[in-house]
């Protein structure tokens, strides 16, 4: 490869737990994870040769309006006047959040920093969690300081007359951590041979860390899910917003069945509109206890992408506008007593009581998390 000037990479750095969520809560501990995680990257970025600049995650208050592009463009501006004041050459710039590409090689990272000129790469066309974009900066940043979202980004920089490059087919290209269940996929993906080894402060924190109630990272029913997957007389519910590239995985190895419900994928990339799900409606006019029975109707085991739920009824793609965060990490690991939103508790409740094992979860789990999930059944972990 051509020798050509390292591109500038703004990391997310996130923020603490907020106003009540209190040290050994499921907010703090991915806000922990979080940060390790965007440490490592920033490390592993540097190695790659891209230059690193910290951006400070901003806390969105609930109802509030928060512009992707009016935080990062005047962020993106003023570090690339910086180092060019300081004399580094600079054709290229980008962005990832700090819990994106976690389990992603350094090939990936490596091609996820060499754009050509005019062009962005990202990891997932549709909802990108990390890019690079190079050429013309200014008319970038212009069309990025546009955006609403950053799951949007590629698709305006399009339109801004950009061609782009998808990773999303790269092993590991769609695991980004939102979630303590994604911290928990991500310990269970360690222990799978061939995988990326994690810096030592990473792993040692996801052997750690203590979940409410004392609990650690665990993947809730895994063994359970694991023998569904293994069995070929079985069948597997799987709904949300599952990527083609996950359900041809499953299709090959899973030994099990398993029945599709694909709804709402790319809305965070789509701010502007209202999500929509068959099974949102579901929930709305027959209740959750019911949804949950008729899922658990259809299969041995159910996983479920409840941020597809949780948006459609609160009519928005964005996090803010959802049940709080503690709420929806309490849910993903079937503790419903501390839900105080009554749909979001029912659903937890009826889930941990069903018959048959059921995950919730969030894109994570959905995309790249069925993979970990499938490789850790046939190895019993």
């Amino acid at each position: 490869m051509s020798e050509r000037p390292a591109p500038l990479v703004l990391v997310v750095q996130p923020v603490a737990a907020g106003p009540g969520e209190a040290f050994g809560s499921h907010a703090s501990v991915v806000a922990t994870g979080r940060s390790l995680l965007a440490a490592e990257m920033s490390h592993r970025l540097g190695a790659a040769g891209a230059a690193v600049t910290p951006l400070a995650e901003l806390s969105v208050v609930p109802g509030s309006a928060f512009h992707w592009g009016a935080w990062f463009a005047p962020a993106a501006r003023a570090a690339l006047e910086e180092a060019r004041g300081s004399g580094q050459a600079l054709d290229a710039v980008g962005y990832t959040g700090p819990g994106a590409l976690a389990l992603a090689g350094d090939a990936l990272l490596e091609e996820l920093i060499s754009p050509v000129p005019g062009e962005v790469v990202a990891n997932n066309r549709f909802s990108a969690d990390a890019f690079v974009v190079a050429g013309d900066l200014e008319s970038a940043i212009d069309a990025l300081a546009e955006c609403p979202a950053d799951n949007a980004a590629v698709r305006h920089l399009e339109d801004a007359g950009l061609t782009s490059r998808d990773l999303s087919r790269r092993p590991w290209s769609r695991f980004d951590v939102d979630t303590p269940l994604d911290l928990a996929l991500l310990r269970l993906a360690t222990r799978l041979p061939g995988m990326r080894p994690l810096e030592q402060r990473v792993a040692g924190f996801l052997e750690m860390a203590t979940l409410p109630g004392g609990g650690s990272l665990e993947v809730p029913g895994m063994e359970a899910l694991g023998a569904v997957l293994r069995d070929r007389g079985a069948q597997l519910v799987v709904a949300g917003r599952i990527p083609a590239s996950t359900i041809a995985y499953l299709e090959t190895e899973a030994a099990c069945r398993v029945r599709w419900f694909v709804e709402e994928r790319g809305m965070r990339s789509a701010p502007n509109e209202a999500p929509r799900s068959l099974l949102a409606d579901w929930l709305e006019r027959l209740g959750p206890v019911d949804l949950i029975g008729e899922l658990s109707g259809l299969g041995d085991g159910v996983i479920l992408d409840s941020r597809v739920l949780m948006a459609a009824l609160a009519g928005s793609s964005r996090a803010a506008d959802w049940p709080p965060a503690e709420e929806r990490f309490a849910s993903d690991f079937l503790d419903a007593p501390g839900i105080a939103t009554p749909w979001l508790a029912e659903l937890t409740q009826a889930a941990g009581n069903a018959p048959i094992p059921i995950l919730l979860g969030g894109h994570s789990l959905v995309s790249d998390g069925l993979r970990i999930l499938v490789d850790a059944a046939w190895l019993g972990r």
